[in-house]
């Protein structure tokens, strides 16, 4: 009898065993919090561009080395920089600099350091720092401004060009060279 009381309470033993580990039980209903993390505000690329058209027709591509965009606003911010500009008759306007930004909402660009730009045409500026203003269709440059075209060389402080490089005002201190060169 003590052989048959000893097996019974090691199965009701083993039984209560194998109920605790096998039994289902709910989940807790508040589980422990995951500790919070802050969203990241910017995006990095590396090596891409951004292109916008208007009706099937590339207006601009830019490149960069590198771009990081804000996660609200959506502007750029573009390391070495590169800017291809599509003329509405033909042929391209190239601009280069260190540094750009880009505003998403104005679609203007802001480029600094030493901004050059060439068209295909074959007329050149250079400047410290250049704005393209997307709603005028106009480049604003200022500092060191230097603009070539054929044997023409322009000199001053600022600068003003529609977007084909056809109509460029110089400001402030302007000097014109014909047929040599400035500096």
């Amino acid at each position: 009898m003590k052989k048959t009381i000893g097996i019974v309470a090691c199965i009701i033993i083993l039984a209560s065993g194998l109920y605790y580990f096998l039994r289902d039980e709910p989940l807790p209903s508040n589980p422990p919090e995951e500790p919070k993390t802050q969203q990241a505000s910017k995006l990095s690329y590396l090596g891409n561009s951004i292109i916008e058209e208007k009706d099937g027709k590339r207006l601009w591509e830019l490149k960069a080395q590198s771009i990081e965009i804000d996660v609200d606003t959506k502007n750029a911010q573009l390391k070495n920089f590169i800017g291809t500009f599509y003329r509405e008759k033909g042929g391209t306007i190239e601009i280069s600099a260190p540094e750009a930004f880009l505003d998403s909402k104005t679609k203007d660009i802001i480029m600094s350091v030493k901004v050059e730009a060439k068209a295909s045409d074959g007329g050149t500026f250079v400047a410290n720092e250049v704005r393209w203003s997307s709603k005028e269709q106009k480049a604003y440059g200022s500092g060191n401004v230097v603009f070539k075209k054929e044997d023409t060389v322009i000199t001053g402080d600022k600068i003003e060009s529609d977007s084909n490089m056809e109509k460029v005002k110089v400001f402030g201190n302007a000097k014109v060279i014909q047929g040599g060169s400035s500096r």
